[in-house]
Formats: structure tokens, sequence, C-alpha cells
């Protein structure tokens, strides 16, 4: 997991270099959670970048709930950024394209 704050652009973006499942979204919680509590940073959008992913299980998928939640406490907005068509298709599924920006690259 890779964090870039950007303060020009007030955009905290989070690089995951692989698949978002059961194994990986458990070890990736703490740090995250523990990203999300510190006192609020200067960024009104968390950039979620999952072009590494090819997979995204429901464990994952609750992982991004919570994650979302956390950001709009915060008054922040929520971006996905995706490369693979199966990830993508899973975001729309879900509808989660419906709370979170979904960008496809």
């Amino acid at each position: 997991m890779k964090t870039h704050l950007d303060p020009k652009t007030n955009v905290l973006t989070v690089t995951l270099s692989g698949d978002l499942t059961s194994t990986s979204a458990e070890q990736l919680r703490p740090p995250i959670n523990t990203l999300l509590d510190q006192p609020k940073p200067a960024w009104s959008l968390f950039r979620l970048e999952l072009t590494g992913a090819k997979m995204v299980d429901s464990v994952g998928l609750n992982l991004i709930v919570s994650i979302l939640k956390l950001v709009q406490q915060r008054g922040a907005k929520m971006q996905i950024v995706c490369a693979n068509t199966n990830v993508h298709r899973t975001f729309l599924f879900t509808r989660l394209d419906k709370q979170i920006e979904l960008i496809k690259q």
C-alpha cells in the first residue's frame, strides 16, 4: 500500500498493488483505518487506486464501504480508479458507483 497527499489538489491517494480479497483486505484494514483516524489533514478527496486489481471479493467490498463511511464522516468524497473490466463491473453491480466516483482506465 502506498499513500500520497497532494497539497495542491487536496487529494489523498492510496494505491493498492494487487487484488482486494479476503486475505489482503484484512491486512489493509488496520493501516487504512489508522490513516483515516488521524487528525483531519487538508484533503477533500480520497482516491483509491485499484489499477493493479483483477478481483474484488465481498470482504474487499466490505472494506471499501467502511472506508466510504469514514471518508464521508470527514466531509470528504471518495473516488476509485480501476483498470480491470471485472472489477469495474463489480462496482456497477453492487451500485457503489452511485456513492463513489468510479473511474475506469
